[in-house]
């Protein structure tokens, strides 16, 4: 049976139950080898636990799950199966867990509190979603091909990994539901889902070519084709990747693979490394060391245990180290050469896998964002990078294996949480240093101990994080508190500017205008509103003291009456207001003693004056609009109007020329009032600095606007600078 088309229903009855069984059947067996082997990892931590605590921790886990190992397998079954009925009826067989958490995250920002976040169904989560990002991309061919075979008995209708029965995230969530009733803590649920990665999930690439198989064998797309096409216009660097089918007349097929993207980025890392081993070949035509003659190469096995010495030796040099400083004191490059010397001592490994690691190691030395306490630290992981580059021949060609992944961690936690000058103790600091010395004390040859380690790593980050995000947010909100008063202030002080602008003021006057009464001013707007009696009352009463201070004509009865009037009233409600605003009552009292006498030393008008109602200006508090100011001020500055646009989250180095440089963020900024708030790495507020003042810093050159950091993992720009300097060398 050769099906160009969907199957009839009898014929898709049968392939369907068939898929069925063999998924039932496959997941039952490999579903009990992961429950034996995680019952035994419990006991190994249980045993090898440092406290009591946790040992009990894993002691009870490991008799739940023993106890239980039946159910949880039934459970996880019993969902499998039900995703199997949601695709059988076109509906999505698992969650999309990158729109999900965004959209929580979205919610969490909402609120004072990380409490939607920080909870174990996100731990959860996430560790699904990692899972699944990287059993997709290491599997992508055999995953895209079952996609496309499964699409075909849905009557044409697109499946991707949101729609496939055994999708990665299907088999995570279907652990997920089999423990949810258990009482285990978060630690241990994050343990458990880790071996299930490396001991099930895994091992998925049997599955999808057993099932991929059973469907070609019956006629599905027999002659689906999944291979990579080198773009004859530059071989080393521009190619992409096509899909394409015998069987279907789609020719738009290929432009609609979205399921390809992770393979592509893997693809795009392989031809890079692919290319530098080719330029590398021109430049070296022999790609082994080359030693003087009469020099006999020696087994790799002991060259690998004369690196693994020297491993050794830079981890107690670097537990002697306790401090940051004297950290990046120390000097790892000599240990460096000791072990590029080691390996260069057999036949049995390329002068090129060397030589990389080292321009990967001297790109990170290079590199402007990362503090040198970190270039430092991170140093003294060449030799095992050097071992695993070695020993692992997936190191240069998986951009998920775990060693390139907790290396790109790394680099990432230093040039974001750790102070370029290292006076102040980092957490984030310390906990590298740890991963740093467990991996020089405790590297063999075995890179789950890097999966461990990253997997821990980026759990503490995550957590890290989400404190910092709750500090910054508070410290926002405090300075978007305070900015709202300066913007009210600022509101009142320019409807003030423009009711005098006609009018010569007495120093006192102005005084008192524009200092109690301001400020006064200012707490009625900003707690009952411009339209209210309260505001309307205390800006009635600037007219009244305008008014008062002028000169009046003695001829004018109305004015003469009105003059009398606010002689008595005015000051009882000018002291109603000081009083409101903690004004300094012996200060306050001058002001009004000030305002009679003013009053009474004025010159009577002369008789064609007309009143003070004329040379007061109209305004209005509404009208005030602050952002047309700070617009005009950025139109006639250039910096200005660059701090204006510069985003949130943009980093800023304050002190730039001074030996005590501080790194700051951009955590906040009123683009009304042009203030601005900074906070750094801890999300502390540090300063809140004007437009003009932080353009003229920066001008002093006391202040600098960073580069913003690059998305690319550290590994993939690494590399990408290599083949650049390689390709130098031709030229």
């Amino acid at each position: 049976m050769d099906m160009q088309d969907t199957p009839n229903a009898t014929e898709r009855t049968k392939i369907l139950a068939s898929c069925r069984q063999l998924i039932q059947d496959w997941s039952t067996q490999q579903f009990d080898e992961y429950t034996s082997t995680l019952i035994k990892q419990l006991v190994k931590r249980s045993n090898s636990a440092d406290n009591n605590e946790d040992k009990n921790r894993y002691f009870q886990a490991h008799d739940e799950i023993n106890q239980n190992q039946t159910i949880i397998k039934q459970l996880f079954l019993q969902h499998l199966n039900q995703a199997f009925d949601l695709y059988c009826k076109q509906q999505y067989t698992a969650t999309d867990y990158t729109n999900e958490l965004a959209m929580q995250q979205q919610l969490a920002e909402q609120h004072d509190t990380l409490s939607l976040l920080d909870n174990k169904v996100l731990e959860q989560k996430l560790a699904i979603a990692a899972m699944s990002r990287k059993v997709a991309t290491r599997h992508s061919e055999q995953l895209y091909a079952l996609n496309q075979r499964l699409s075909v008995l849905t009557g044409g209708k697109k499946i991707t990994d949101q729609g496939n029965p055994v999708a990665p995230a299907v088999l995570g969530e279907g652990l997920q539901q089999a423990i949810c009733e258990l009482s285990l803590d978060d630690p241990t649920q994050l343990f458990i889902y880790k071996i299930f990665e490396t001991s099930f999930a895994i091992k998925l690439a049997q599955l999808y070519n057993q099932l991929n198989l059973s469907l070609l064998q019956q006629g599905i797309l027999p002659h689906l084709t999944y291979h990579i096409e080198k773009d004859a216009a530059d071989t080393a660097d521009a190619s992409h990747q096509t899909a394409g089918t015998n069987d279907t007349a789609d020719s738009g097929l290929p432009e609609e693979l979205q399921a390809l993207t992770n393979a592509q980025t893997l693809s795009k890392q392989i031809r890079l490394f692919e290319a530098i081993r080719q330029l590398q070949a021109r430049l070296q035509p022999q790609a082994r060391i080359q030693r003087p003659a009469g020099t006999i190469s020696v087994p790799a096995a002991q060259i690998l245990a004369g690196i693994q010495q020297l491993q050794r030796n830079a981890g107690a040099i670097l537990k002697a180290l306790e401090s940051p400083q004297a950290v990046a004191s120390s000097s790892p490059q000599q240990l460096r050469q000791q072990a590029e010397q080691e390996a260069s001592k057999t036949d049995d490994v390329d002068a090129h896998v060397i030589e990389i690691v080292g321009l990967l190691f001297e790109y990170m030395l290079n590199d402007q964002q990362l503090p040198d306490t970190v270039k430092a630290l991170l140093s003294y992981l060449h030799t095992p990078f050097l071992k695993i580059a070695v020993v692992d021949k997936d190191f240069f060609d998986h951009p998920e294996h775990p060693a390139r992944q907790l290396l790109n961690s790394l680099v990432a936690a230093g040039e974001r949480w750790v102070e370029p000058t290292g006076k102040h103790k980092s957490d984030v600091f310390q906990q590298i240093k740890t991963i740093v010395e467990r991996l020089l004390n405790e590297f063999d040859n075995d890179v789950r101990l890097f999966s461990e380690l990253a997997f821990d790593f980026n759990h503490y980050l995550r957590q890290h994080a989400r404190r910092i995000r709750l500090a910054e947010k508070r410290a926002m909100q405090a300075a978007q508190g305070e900015n709202k008063l300066k913007e009210i202030r600022l509101k009142v002080r320019t409807y003030l500017q423009k009711k005098t602008s006609k009018i010569k003021l007495s120093p006192t006057i102005h005084t008192l205008l524009f200092e109690p009464w301001a400020n006064f001013l200012s707490f009625n707007l900003l707690r009952f509103g411009s339209r209210s009696e309260q505001w309307r009352e205390a800006a009635h009463a600037v007219d009244d003291i305008l008014w008062f201070c002028q000169p009046h004509n003695p001829n004018n009865l109305p004015e003469v009456r009105r003059a009398q009037e606010l002689k008595q009233t005015l000051p009882k409600i000018l002291q109603a207001g000081f009083n409101t605003v903690g004004y300094d009552s012996a200060q306050a009292t001058k002001l009004l003693q000030a305002l009679i006498e003013y009053q009474h030393q004025m010159p009577a008008a002369k008789s064609n004056i007309r009143t003070i109602a004329n040379n007061t200006m109209a305004a209005n508090i509404d009208d005030v609009d602050l952002g047309k100011q700070a617009e005009a001020a950025a139109k006639a500055d250039d910096l200005l109007k660059t701090l204006k646009q510069t985003e949130s989250g943009t980093w800023f180095i304050f002190n730039a020329n001074t030996d005590n440089p501080q790194r700051v963020k951009l955590a906040w900024a009123n683009t009304n009032t042009l203030h601005f708030m900074f906070v750094n790495r801890l999300g502390q507020q540090v300063a809140v600095s004007s437009g003009q003042q932080l353009a003229a810093d920066i001008r002093a050159g006391k202040t600098q606007i960073l580069k913003p950091l690059e998305d690319k993992p550290f590994f993939e720009k690494a590399m990408e600078r290599v083949l650049e300097q390689i390709r130098q060398r031709e030229h």
